[in-house]
Parts: structure tokens; sequence; C-alpha cells
């Protein structure tokens, strides 16, 4: 690994459902997972849609050796957890996971997650896996791990969700998937959370006339919502996230070269594409 810093490596960015169709390979099908390797033993991990599976498969297993992964869930629909539970990490009796997430409808994310990953619904019970599981309630506390800190803040998206803002000395990436612009409040605490980001990852799920037409308060955005946000936080890089299922990549190619005619540092989130933290 480098000593000058480290990488965001993106594992799923489909949005809703995973999309395993060859027009849509070329900026991959899985669900949203990104990851940060702090050493071979140390992971952050931002979502465990079925992208987790391929960085669980990726992880070189060193004989003996502790190994930590500290998860952080923005919320919890599926196309945000359905992974966890094929994260060969989790079988390991070596490996150390700490799981991060906020109340909702009463219960905590350790209960969230042992009641879903469970009989009838899965035949291994969560609660039960031979690693060490640790969970930990996000409270807007900035977590330090290592020598990144992790700040939180609510977006707005049905049954709630957070951004995530990870820093390593002066740079900064924002994590800002499932959010529905047009909260006054809301998209003015996002600006000044990503208040000259590195890189802002951005929910860009809806075509504009698909957002207009159908899907206001489904709780997601689009491209001219995250270039206006990208300008107004002065950010060096935006990257459009959580792809609409349907969405070719062809389409996707015909956002991304009309974007950048309104912020030519923008990015489609793509399998592989690594960040600098």
């Amino acid at each position: 690994m480098s000593t000058n810093g480290y990488k965001l490596k993106i594992w799923g960015a489909r949005g809703t459902v995973a999309t395993p169709a060859p027009a849509k390979l070329r900026f991959g099908g899985n669900t949203s997972c990104l990851a940060v390797s702090l050493s071979d033993d140390e992971h952050i991990i931002l979502d465990c849609g079925t992208g987790v599976r391929l960085l669980g498969n990726a992880l070189t297993v060193t004989p003996g050796r502790e190994r930590r992964f500290h998860i952080f869930f923005t919320h919890y629909h599926f196309d945000h957890i359905e992974g966890l539970a094929l994260f060969q990490p989790i079988y390991d009796a070596r490996s150390r996971i700490t799981i991060h997430g906020f109340e909702a409808g009463g219960q905590s994310v350790g209960k969230i997650i042992e009641d879903l990953i469970r009989p009838p619904y899965f035949p291994v019970t969560f609660a039960d896996v031979p690693s060490n599981v640790d969970y930990v309630g996000v409270d807007g506390t900035p977590v330090q791990i290592a020598d990144v800190t992790v700040s939180s803040l609510p977006l707005n998206h049905p049954d709630g969700c957070l951004s995530f803002r990870l820093q390593r000395g002066g740079r900064r990436i924002v994590y800002a998937t499932d959010h529905e612009h047009g909260d006054d409040p809301t998209d003015e605490a996002l600006i000044e959370f990503a208040r000259g980001a590195d890189c802002l990852i951005y929910d860009a799920t809806y075509m504009r006339a698909e957002y207009e037409a159908l899907r206001r308060g489904w709780g997601h955005s689009t491209w001219y919502a995250a270039v206006r946000t990208a300008i107004a936080a002065e950010v060096g890089k935006l990257v459009l996230f959580h792809h609409h299922p349907e969405h070719s990549d062809d389409d996707l190619e015909e956002v991304l070269a009309i974007a950048r005619g309104e912020f030519p540092a923008t990015e489609i989130a793509s399998e592989g594409l690594e960040l600098p933290l």
C-alpha cells in the first residue's frame, strides 16, 4: 500500500437491485458498497450491497492474523445491506467486525441486522457467526479509525439515511447516496458538510424527466441536483452514484456527457473506481 494515502474503492454502484445484464456491466451491476483498506488487516466499509461479496472474496487472508472491519450503514434498505450475509470475513473467527448504524423504528442496528439475517430469511443466524461482531449506534459523533475521521449527517430519504464524510489530514470524501433534493435545510446542511471536499459521491438515480414526472417523493435525486450541490459546495470532483436499475451503460454515458457540460470534473461511479483519500 502507498504510504502517501489510501484509496476509497467502489465495489458496487447500482441502486435498488443488482443488474447482471450485458448492457449494464461497463459501470457494474452490483449494489452499493465502497471500502478503504487502511492496511492488509484493517478496512472501512460503507454499505454492504452485493458488492461487498466481491470485496470479501478479494481480501487476502493471512494465517493466524486478526482482521478488523469497520462497517458503516447509511440505512437499512435491502440494496445497502443484502450482501452482508455473503461477506466471507464474517465466517472467520479471526475477524473483528464493528457495525455502525442509526436506530430505526425504535430498534438498534444490532437488532435490525440480527432480525434480518436469520431463518427463514437466510439459513445462517447472524447472531451466531464465528467472527467477533460489535455494534455502535451512530449519534452524530465523529468516529476515529486509525488516521481517518468518519463524520455523519442525516439526509432526506424514506426511513432515514446518513451521509458519511471520510477525512484524512486535509483530504475529504463525502458519500451522499439515497438523498432527495428539495428539502432546503437538509440540502444546505449537505452543502456545508461537503464544503471544499476533494470528492462528493452523490445520488443521481433519476434522469430529470423521470424525476419531475414520476419520482418526486421517492427519496432519490438527479444529476442536475448533484451538479448544483457540487458547485455550491466547491468540491474538487463529483461522482454520480446509485444508478437506476433500468439505466444502461449508454444511458449513463449520456448523463455523464450532459453533467460534464455543467461541471467538468464529473465521473460516473463504476466498479473498480478508486478515489484518493
